[in-house]
């Protein structure tokens, strides 16, 4: 079952299945209220309809759920056929699975339903009992009937009733368990020698004629895909904003109502000077760049200019800014540097200081003290936040007029003119560009591109934060780069692999040599500095410090100890030649701890496998006739 799942863990199917036996409980709240006699139907299951309106109401609250568990799902393959015909699967199973434990005389007593509903947290007052204004709430939040909730609860109850019955016979044994746990938990560490692909780098010399051969052989991976460039206009709060007057008055009000919000760390800002000396140099070498910079602090006590000392003596990337720094807060600076700047007083300048990038003078023009940030420190922070508020709540109006002119067809720029708000162009741009610039769907990116010329979206485009009015432009077909553009990315790709194969072959000739036995021993001498050991590691392949690689765990947990293994692997930067060091079996404490969590693991599985076929075989045998497949498009 582990390696069927494994195998189908992609399928939507199966994502589905596991997703709703985990959580039945959600899918019995997503079915309303219905009248099966007078819905539409979009499918019927031995002759009983599955009403369309229940499938839509299970469609979009298994979306919503499974959008609540992973809010980084794709919205589009929420609305994919295979999405929808999963759901509708589902429900056909769910039909099939009642009437079958209807057949077997398994029933749901009221005692039992009222016992179910009254085990469920979302209805548990703050004592923890059941709380009958919470069901309520609940009920009415779904537009949902009492009787109809309960009947949805009972059909779970009767499938997991059937379920327990189907897998009664489901018995592992203590020693199947501990068999799974110690392929689980056992361990291997491999005494290995690695053999990076960057140290053969020189030895690759790669032709102007084999650049151009692979450049002609791989057309498809120098073509720039077609892109299109686009006007815009932005209805969002950022966008809109600029049009939107603030008072000085409003600035206040709201600093007065959010004081708060405006707390800051004590900050100095500063100049610097460095004479720049490695951490680890000689004691020669920080000795001279403190002599260094002791003149220069002379020159500064004598009352030259600060800035211009530093423009003239500074070798940090600040000197062509007189060594400004901005103003910096506790943690933004290595700590003998903080500890000096936060020392000084406004004015004052610093003995030298030593850090790892050598010797400093610190300056220090001004100093704010923790608390209370100013008004005139926030203002223009404040001013664009209220810009942005009264912008927000213009964004549909605005939308609204910019729709009706376009229909009305007249163009971007004219709508642009006619709201006073700016139009853009965009530069050459693909489907993935669009998706990431602006945060739109991928789908919406594509309806972009695929504009005629000269013509406008008819709806607006959601993006992040708010919309898109979009024309097209200009067409840019797919074009070929010049050869000339890419040689240089051409011939790294193939410096590095042609080092990767010298790497492994290389690797591949050690293994013999260390494999044979009239060489092990010479060979070994000769690599054991560089031999290491590795951490231990699980049959997951993950070996800590290396990488990934499946194929190495499964080779050493089927070799004998100092077995040199009869492969080189591959791992980020080069290939390694490895033996087993040692085979560390589970402890017994572990299996103490965990032995009821394996055993339930094996019957979960088990228990899986019998009912899947139980259901299998029912639905074998059962009539589906699917009405409305346009419903599933």
């Amino acid at each position: 079952m582990m390696d069927i799942l494994r195998q189908n863990s992609q399928s939507w199917l199966i994502k589905l299945m596991l997703f709703i036996i985990a959580a039945v409980f959600v899918l019995a709240f997503s079915t309303g209220g219905f009248d099966g006699n007078t819905d539409p139907v979009i499918a019927y299951v031995n002759d009983e309809p599955v009403p369309t309106q229940e499938f839509m109401q299970v469609y979009r609250e298994t979306a919503e759920a499974m959008r609540a568990q992973n809010p980084n799902i794709d919205s589009d393959q929420l609305q994919s056929p295979e999405f929808k015909k999963a759901v509708l699967e589902q429900m056909v199973s769910k039909k099939l699975l009642e009437a079958e434990a209807r057949k077997l005389g398994l029933s749901v007593s009221n005692n039992e339903l009222s016992y179910s509903i009254r085990q469920i947290p979302a209805f548990s007052g703050a004592e923890g009992k059941f709380d009958m204004n919470l069901y309520q709430a609940f009920l009415q939040s779904r537009s949902m009937s009492a009787a109809t909730f309960e009947n949805n609860m009972r059909n779970s109850a009767l499938i997991r009733k059937l379920q327990q019955y189907v897998t009664l016979p489901v018995k592992p044994s203590e020693a199947e368990a501990r068999e799974l746990f110690n392929t689980a938990s056992e361990k291997v560490q491999i005494d290995y020698y690695y053999i990076p692909s960057a140290d053969l780098v020189k030895h690759v010399k790669i032709s102007d004629k084999s650049i151009e051969s692979f450049y002609k052989s791989n057309p498809d991976k120098f073509t720039i895909p077609a892109r299109s460039v686009v006007k815009y206009i932005a209805f969002t709060p950022e966008e809109l904003s600029i049009n939107e007057t603030v008072t000085p008055d409003e600035v206040k009000a709201y600093y007065e109502a959010n004081k708060d919000s405006f707390q800051q760390d004590e900050q100095v800002k500063a100049r610097h000077i460095l004479i720049a000396v490695d951490e680890n140099g000689s004691d020669k070498d920080v000795a001279a760049a403190e002599k260094k910079i002791k003149k220069v602090l002379a020159k500064a006590k004598s009352g030259q200019d600060f800035g211009k000392l530093a423009e003239k003596y500074s070798e940090g990337p600040s000197s062509s800014k007189g060594g400004e720094l901005g103003w910096f807060g506790k943690g933004a600076m290595v700590k003998p540097f903080e500890d000096a700047a936060f020392a000084l007083k406004k004015g004052e300048v610093s003995k030298p200081v030593r850090t790892r990038f050598g010797w400093h003078l610190i300056k220090v023009e001004d100093i704010r003290k923790a608390g209370q940030k100013e008004l005139d420190q926030v203002k223009d922070e404040i001013s664009t936040i209220i810009a942005q508020e009264k912008a927000a709540d213009s964004i549909s109006d605005k939308l609204d007029h910019a729709i009706d002119l376009l229909a009305s067809g007249m163009k971007l720029d004219k709508v642009s003119e006619e709201l006073g708000i700016g139009s853009k162009k965009s530069d050459q741009a693909t489907v993935q560009n669009l998706s990431q610039a602006f945060g739109m769907t991928e789908s919406a990116a594509q309806t972009i591109i695929g504009l005629p010329k000269d013509s406008s979206t008819e709806m607006p485009v959601a993006i992040d934060g708010g919309y898109l009015l979009v024309e097209k432009e200009e067409d840019i077909p797919p074009s070929l780069s010049p050869l000339k553009d890419v040689k240089e990315d051409i011939k790294n790709f193939l410096t590095q692999k042609h080092a990767i194969e010298l790497a492994k072959a290389k690797a591949t000739v050690l293994m013999g040599q260390l494999q044979a036995k009239d060489s092990e021993a010479k060979i070994l001498k000769s690599i054991k500095k560089d031999l290491k050991t590795s951490e231990p590691f699980g049959r997951d392949g993950f070996v800590p410090g290396l990488g990934m690689n499946p194929r190495l765990a499964q080779a050493a947990f089927a070799a004998p100890k100092d077995k040199w293994l009869s492969e080189a692997f591959e791992f980020p930067g080069g290939f390694i030649v490895a033996r087993v060091d040692e085979r560390i079996p589970p402890k017994e404490e572990a299996w103490t701890a965990q032995k009821d969590m394996f055993m339930n693991a094996i019957f979960q599985q088990r228990s899986n496998e019998v009912f899947n076929s139980f259901l299998t075989e029912l639905r074998s045998k059962a009539k589906v006739d699917y009405i409305r497949k346009d419903l599933l498009n």
